[in-house]
């Protein structure tokens, strides 16, 4: 029981999104927790940091 909470937990806080850089354009991944909490990402093509905006139509 323990252990499937645990994995659980892990699981939700190692999950990775896709989202792109608004200086050089460059997808990566990025981990969904950051995104979550809208805290700064790295870019890793041009190291700029970036809080990923969601674009709502």
């Amino acid at each position: 029981m323990v252990m499937s909470v645990i994995n659980y937990a892990m699981k939700l806080f190692s999950s990775a999104a896709t989202a792109a850089c608004p200086v050089c354009g460059l997808k990566s991944a990025q981990p969904l927790s950051k995104i979550r909490l809208n805290q700064a990402m790295l870019c890793p093509g041009c190291k700029s940091l970036f809080i990923f905006q969601r674009q709502f139509e």
